[in-house]
């Protein structure tokens, strides 16, 4: 039965009832917006997972074939030195590595190389000297800069230190020892932690010292983190490695 005065459509007006239905919604500003925020949502998640992971990765990868190629080179480099003035075993060439850090504080298993350069060089868990800084042995600052939450993260626990925590740079003659006295947060325009005398900026050299430099706080570059540490010893190869990283040295020689 039909409707009262129902009327059938025609095919033209059937065809364009049909198009209207299929026909997809048109785009707006909102929904636009939306697609291009979560795009650049996705974007940003794939470039932290790049930086805080896979940049970890690689890092650690090439920090490891540093220790193989200074352990190896130990032996090369063993002049039978005392402590006595300059290490020469610090040959000063930019990218290459002459050193292990050991700090007990952050693990029994924490050993850093430590090369020249505090560009590129340091994107490979390593520690960079600074340009013009001295070296273990000689009067002034030994200036180091490290990744902090990037390329390792080596010094992503320098806010863990204590003032008196001992540190160990490690040369082919031996362990420079060095003991902690300050650990304190400035602006990245601060370079007077680097002066000969970091806790008398601005004087003249005053005994030896290490400075560790870092980002702070974690995932910024707004500020620095900076640790001075004051030369209290050197243990010559001879006698073997001071007792608190005895076991650390031990298997970084057996690893290699």
């Amino acid at each position: 039965m039909s409707e009262v005065g129902y009327q059938p459509l025609s095919r033209r007006q059937q065809r364009q009832r049909d198009n209207r239905r299929k026909r997809p919604p048109r785009p707006t500003f909102l929904g636009v917006l939306g697609e291009v925020l979560i795009t650049a949502g996705l974007f940003v998640l794939l470039f932290v997972v790049w930086e805080l992971y896979w940049t970890n990765l690689g890092a650690n990868r090439e920090a490891q074939a540093h220790r193989q190629v200074i352990i190896e080179s130990f032996d090369e480099h063993y002049s039978g030195f005392d402590g006595s003035g300059a290490d020469p075993a610090v040959p000063g060439t930019p990218g290459e590595a002459w050193g292990l850090l050991y700090i007990p504080r952050f693990g029994a298993d924490y050993s850093v190389p430590v090369l020249d350069g505090t560009g590129p060089e340091i994107d490979s868990a390593v520690l960079g000297r600074y340009d013009n800084a001295p070296g273990p042995g000689e009067d002034g600052n030994l200036g180091l800069a490290g990744h902090r939450q990037t390329y390792g993260a080596v010094l992503w626990d320098m806010d863990t230190l204590q003032e008196g925590d001992r540190m160990y740079l490690q040369t082919a003659n031996g362990w420079w020892v060095y003991e902690t006295r300050q650990v304190h947060i400035v602006e990245p325009t601060a370079v007077e932690v680097l002066d000969p005398n970091p806790m008398n900026p601005g004087g003249p050299a005053d005994g030896q010292w290490l400075t560790l430099t870092t980002c702070h706080p974690p995932y910024t570059v707004l500020e620095r983190m900076i640790t001075h540490a004051e030369q209290v010893d050197f243990v010559p190869l001879h006698e073997g490695p001071p007792a608190e990283i005895a076991d650390s040295v031990h298997s970084m020689t057996e690893g290699a």
